[in-house]
């Protein structure tokens, strides 16, 4: 009987802590679906809001063009200068075709007059056409200066230089940042590097009015205050 009594027993404390153990291994898989089922909720309501932002954040959807100038250059500058620039805006939903200008006049004598033309492919980093882009693009350049006459006998200034007009192509690279409204208007500034490839000796030009110090066969372009309106 004693015997018996002490089966029973072992046998009730070994079935007591085999359940106590399925249900504690069973309480912590439960916790751990929970958890992974709360982590994918996050991360789905996360993607909806990424997703949203992206849409919301799309005010070029129904624009084709815009037209911008930097006006502040015709109205700070004591030369005439003017910067504008074209843009196509449903080419690609993902970029911005543009088509910058910009003419330089010197009011003093034997400095050089600029005309260039650009295009460039603007690609936006984020999933809509608006803030920090990467761009390329090709330019062509007209500039009538002065070269150097020094084999002239006068001795006026005017008779040492003779008036030239070179025109190049050149390529390069850059970054900038775009605003758009929903209403139309929007803003950009934008860093250009790149150099002229055409090998035809532009830096033989008297370049006096090149006030940042760079080689004239180089191309460096800052806009800050460009505004502009989309359609």
């Amino acid at each position: 009987m004693k015997n018996l009594t002490l089966v029973l027993l072992i046998s009730f404390v070994c079935l007591s802590s085999f359940l106590y153990s399925v249900e504690k291994k069973s309480s912590e898989e439960e916790g751990v679906t929970l958890e992974k089922v709360d982590k994918k909720i996050d991360k789905i309501y996360e993607t909806q809001q990424f997703i949203y932002e992206e849409t919301k954040n799309n005010p070029l959807h129904d624009k084709k063009y815009g037209i911008e100038a930097n006006f502040f250059r015709l109205l700070l500058l004591k030369n005439t200068s003017f910067s504008g620039t074209f843009s196509l805006f449903d080419i690609n939903r993902d970029a911005e075709l543009a088509f910058p200008i910009y003419y330089f006049k010197p009011e003093e004598e034997f400095f050089t007059e600029i005309f260039t033309l650009d295009c460039h492919y603007r690609y936006f980093l984020r999933n809509t056409q608006n803030g920090f882009y990467i761009s390329a693009f090709a330019r062509y350049a007209k500039f009538d200066g002065w070269v150097d006459n020094w084999d002239n006998e006068y001795s006026d200034k005017g008779d040492y230089y003779k008036k030239k007009t070179i025109s190049d192509i050149g390529i390069g690279v850059g970054v900038g940042y775009r605003i758009f409204s929903y209403k139309g208007l929007y803003w950009g500034t934008s860093v250009s590097f790149g150099r002229y490839i055409g090998g035809n000796k532009i830096e033989e030009l008297e370049f006096d009015n090149n006030d940042l110090f760079i080689p004239i066969d180089q191309i460096v372009n800052i806009e800050f205050l460009k505004f502009g309106w989309a359609f």
